[in-house]
């Protein structure tokens, strides 16, 4: 496996709670100058949202993806059970079904889905902190350092500012717009 000291001590340091967060075009160049063309595929093919079952060469991302895919299987089982509903409909195809049932009980019982996905977030941080164990300037390192700037940034889009903003732009599009009245409806 490669090493990439120079690139990985360019790197600022990632905290959850940072509030600055580098760009994600920074990153990439960064690692587009300094690592092996295959390298570079893989890091970047570390997408954060993106769990279906991948054929990768990268032991992290298997573990990475796995991880997350538990993580929502054990959210499916209890949306499902909330719903009267079976969860096998909804599963994805995972080997491994261990996650800690606390972690997803945890975000379900979040009366605020922000609340419940800071939550969910901050325990993917945490599990790829421990990912990330005895990787100090390899491959490994800037793919885990890659999902969790992809972590940030989701998290930096969950601005309720942005998002009373986005909710009364919808609410004013669709207040303009002539919606056929029940009563015509009915009469047709």
């Amino acid at each position: 496996m490669s090493n990439y000291y120079f690139a990985v001590s360019s790197l600022p340091y990632l905290s959850y709670d940072m509030e600055k967060i580098p760009p994600m075009e920074y990153f990439l160049k960064l690692c587009r100058e300094h690592a092996s063309g295959n390298d570079y595929d893989l890091i970047k093919s570390a997408i954060i949202d993106d769990c279906e079952q991948k054929v990768t060469s990268s032991g992290i991302l298997i573990k990475w993806y796995t991880w997350e895919r538990n993580l929502r299987n054990k959210l499916v089982i209890l949306r499902a059970r909330k719903k009267g509903e079976d969860p096998e409909n909804y599963f994805r195809p995972n080997p491994d079904l261990y996650v800690y049932d606390r972690i997803a009980q945890e975000a379900f019982q979040e009366n605020s889905p922000l609340a419940a996905e800071n939550l969910l977030n901050r325990e993917r941080w945490s599990y790829l902190d421990t990912l990330e164990l005895g990787h100090y300037f390899d491959t490994d390192k800037l793919v885990i350092y890659y999902l969790k700037l992809q972590l940030l940034w989701r998290k930096m889009n969950f601005d309720r500012e942005k998002g009373m903003e986005r909710y009364n732009e919808i609410v004013e599009k669709f207040s303009s717009e002539d919606f056929p009245r029940e009563d015509n409806i009915n009469q047709g």
